[in-house]
């Protein structure tokens, strides 16, 4: 069984910070839903899935916590450095970084840690990136992020295939 859902504390609001902020990263908590569209890749067949979640810590160490629709919980994903483990119906999986359990759980390795920067409107600082070819957009890690409706707190990060990876669609949007 898995474990029960935490009571999370309310979602602050993301706030577009600039890139060049040298700042430590501060703890923060995030609420809503994610979807994650993969396209066909090789003998893979295309996925998608979509699931609720509460995020709590900052993209080097945090636990992020899966549901259902419904508001089931179905897995636990805490992480520190060189360290993520996975908690589901399962049991207990340890890997080494979030990239290696995104790969082992979907097929394919998605930017969790990036993604904690990104629905914040704004790159991680620690990586090059640039700005996109549309109004807020950037581009970074292979992914062009849309920040267009950050104020209604909805993302999407794109990335399209390519020899080495599937094309993938990651859509975030946040509690009020």
């Amino acid at each position: 069984t898995a474990p029960a859902a935490p009571t999370p504390a309310p979602a602050p609001a993301p706030t577009p910070v600039s890139a060049a902020s040298s700042a430590q990263p501060t703890p923060f908590t995030l609420q809503g839903q994610m979807s994650v569209k993969l396209g066909a890749f090789g003998k893979q067949a295309a996925k998608g899935l979509s699931l609720g979640f509460f995020f709590a810590g900052q993209p080097q160490a945090g636990q992020l916590d899966l549901m259902t629709l419904m508001g089931t919980q179905v897995a636990r994903i805490e992480w520190a450095p060189a360290r993520a483990v996975l908690r589901d119906e399962h049991g207990e999986h340890t890997y080494y970084s979030l990239d290696d359990l995104s790969a082992a759980a979907l097929g394919e390795a998605l930017p969790l840690e990036l993604l904690m920067q990104w629905v914040q409107g704004r790159p991680a600082p620690d990586l090059p990136s640039q700005a996109g070819a549309e109004a807020n957009t950037f581009v970074q890690a292979g992914w062009t992020i849309d920040t267009s409706e950050l104020n209604a707190k909805k993302i999407v990060a794109s990335r399209t295939g390519d020899a080495m990876h599937r094309a993938a669609i990651i859509k975030i949007y946040l509690d009020r």
